[in-house]
């Protein structure tokens, strides 16, 4: 028997998330993000506070944000010297040599085992012909962990720094920032893949401007349907949706669909119109011309699965 997703339930699920209160985060991330670029900026010849761009996405950007949420920004620095440096020359039959010694290391005990000696090394400083993507972002890791309070933690992964903590950014909350060369000329983010020695392109201005469009036709409805995505998604599987899938989900559907003296009534039509096409009949939010089955970035994050699972979330309900 299938469960029932009421009016009532509808209606509360739309009206529970705290929008001041993701006013106040956003805030206080780019309060912290601006200070800590602005001490980079003093000590960098490559990186000047003009040449950063720093964006919210997902949504964040689109105010479509649950409990489960993860507040997602992209930092990108216009240096073509700072990509320069991040690609590495390599030499393809030296790396084939070294890979097949390292698996054949693996399972062989050693005889002797050495004395691990710690050794406390200085930190040089690293010259303008070298400083690369991952220099910029230690550098800026360093001076984020000097900016927060001393209850907040701030990790640092090979694409992105993440931040938490209660008294900074509120209970439960994980703000991530991806740090990547920023291409002024086409304003693409450039975010670089060091096991693949180059660059994946993330270009956000055709996506926020069809949001944009979008939202002036269909009014706060679209941002509306967006929320109560995620929202029931994340109580079904713990998880938040690939936004760019919700995105041009909703960004296909009709505009006569949305009714923003009804919420209920626009969910229950939404769902149904997402239920009965396939997904070759939806566009992507990046590119109109676009099927959303051949999206770069759905398959780049691996998350060509969140289709299929928002229809059959969908199915499980009746209305």
């Amino acid at each position: 028997m299938k469960a029932e997703l009421n009016r009532e339930l509808i209606e509360s699920l739309n009206e529970s998330s705290n929008e001041n209160f993701a006013e106040t985060l956003n805030n206080t991330v780019y309060g912290v993000v601006y200070q800590s670029l602005e001490q980079l900026c003093e000590k960098s010849p490559l990186v000047k506070m003009e040449k950063c761009v720093f964006t919210p996405v997902d949504e964040i950007f689109l105010g479509s944000f649950c409990q489960r949420s993860q507040y997602n920004y992209f930092l990108g620095v216009d240096n073509p010297q700072i990509a320069y440096n991040s690609k590495k020359a390599r030499n393809w039959w030296a790396y084939v040599w070294k890979t097949f010694k390292e698996s054949w290391r693996i399972g062989r005990k050693k005889k002797k085992k050495r004395k691990v000696v710690e050794e406390v090394k200085e930190t040089k400083p690293i010259s303008v012909d070298k400083y690369n993507i991952n220099d910029f972002k230690r550098d800026l890791f360093n001076r984020i962990a000097n900016n927060i309070s001393q209850t907040s933690m701030v990790y640092d992964y090979s694409d992105h720094i993440s931040l938490v903590g209660n008294d900074d950014f509120g209970f439960g909350v994980k703000v991530n920032i991806f740090v990547c060369y920023y291409d002024s000329k086409t304003e693409v983010f450039k975010m670089f893949r060091e096991s693949r020695n180059n660059f994946v392109d993330y270009a956000f201005k055709n996506r926020f401007k069809n949001l944009e469009d979008k939202v002036s036709r269909c009014g706060k409805s679209f941002v509306d349907m967006a929320k109560l995505i995620n929202s029931i998604y994340s109580k079904t599987y713990n998880v938040i949706p690939n936004q760019v899938i919700v995105e041009s989900l909703l960004f296909s559907c009709p505009d006569l669909l949305f009714d923003n003296d009804d919420v209920y009534k626009t969910f229950v039509n939404i769902a149904n119109y997402i239920r009965m096409m396939s997904i070759n009949s939806f566009v992507s939010i990046c590119d109109e011309n676009l099927p959303l089955g051949k999206e770069k970035l759905i398959s780049l994050t691996n998350s060509q699965a969140d289709y299929s699972k928002i229809v059959s979330m969908l199915d499980k309900y009746k209305y």
